[in-house]
């Protein structure tokens, strides 16, 4: 079996995630037998003409299990070499199958069949609100003085360590997140969460950004994509030149920004959305292992 997902030089806890969970919900050894199967799991990487794509046509099958396509522009022509289980959301659905019901919800929730999973939801809560901001984000402004400043709980999304990350989201009482994984995660960690739109929709481009995250919350049953509106301000001609005085100025905006985050409600699927993903995702576990292991 062999992993195809993003791997961020920096790190990136949504694609990084891929690594540590797989092996746990089927076999440790998943990705270290030679079979001939390349595996999507985690990651906005269904993108047309990819290197992605390109990698696993080199593979005798391919296995779509909860990935996500990038954006609405994409247009596919699998052969019956691929296996779409199922995928992030209705979206990805809809481009991939023609149909807006093969899916049950990002991978990463497959996080809640674990054995490990009622240890995180047990963590005592020691920080109000926890921010996690966006992986390419994190040279923009100096984030911790701006939770400092705010009282919150600076999680970064590039430290390497999955079950850290986790363990930091689950001590928040509610999560503030511009990383999609960031609000995934604290969904599937029952810690309540909004969104922050401040680069990331910028540098991935707004068609994508938005198809991403409309296609994850219409998979939970949530319908307004609501958020912090806060963008990147553009550089003046003077702040072109005195890189520090545009990033200084930047921070004092989000701060301000930020301070006034109680105008967006926070977010949670419910249990009932909860449960029902549970039984399908044991369900394709059980079928993924008839079939491939």
């Amino acid at each position: 079996m062999n992993l195809i997902y993003y791997k961020s030089e920096k790190g990136n806890f949504g694609d990084d995630l891929n690594v540590w969970l797989w092996p746990k919900v089927f076999k440790q050894d998943l990705f270290q037998d030679n079979k001939d199967v390349a595996f999507f799991g985690i990651g906005s990487i269904l993108i047309e003409n990819s290197d992605f794509i390109n990698k696993a046509e080199t593979y005798n099958k391919k296995v779509i299990f909860g990935t996500g396509v990038r954006s609405i522009n994409e247009a596919f022509d699998f052969d019956n070499s691929w296996d779409v289980r199922f995928v992030r959301g209705p979206y990805s659905s809809f481009k991939l199958t023609g149909k807006a019901d093969n899916y049950i919800a990002d991978g990463a929730y497959f996080l809640a069949l674990l054995p490990e999973y009622s240890n995180y939801l047990k963590l005592p809560k020691k920080h109000d609100i926890g921010f996690v901001p966006y992986f390419k984000s994190i040279d923009k402004v100096n984030w911790q003085k701006i939770c400092d400043a705010l009282g919150w709980k600076l999680i970064l999304p590039t430290n390497g360590d999955v079950e850290q990350f986790m363990k930091e989201i689950s001590s928040c009482n509610s999560i503030i997140s511009e990383a999609m994984h960031g609000c995934i995660l604290a969904d599937a960690l029952r810690v309540p969460w909004k969104r922050l739109r401040f680069n990331a929709h910028l540098f991935e481009g707004e068609k994508v950004s938005e198809f991403k995250w409309n296609d994850w919350l219409l998979s939970i049953g949530i319908k307004k994509n609501v958020f912090i509106e806060a963008p990147m301000p553009k550089r003046q001609k003077l702040n072109k030149i005195f890189k520090s005085a545009y990033k200084k100025e930047t921070e004092n905006y989000l701060l301000n920004k930020l301070k006034l985050h109680d105008v967006v409600d926070f977010n949670l699927s419910s249990e009932k959305t909860m449960e029902d993903m549970k039984i399908k995702m044991e369900k394709e576990v059980d079928n993924f292992i008839n079939e491939y292991l």
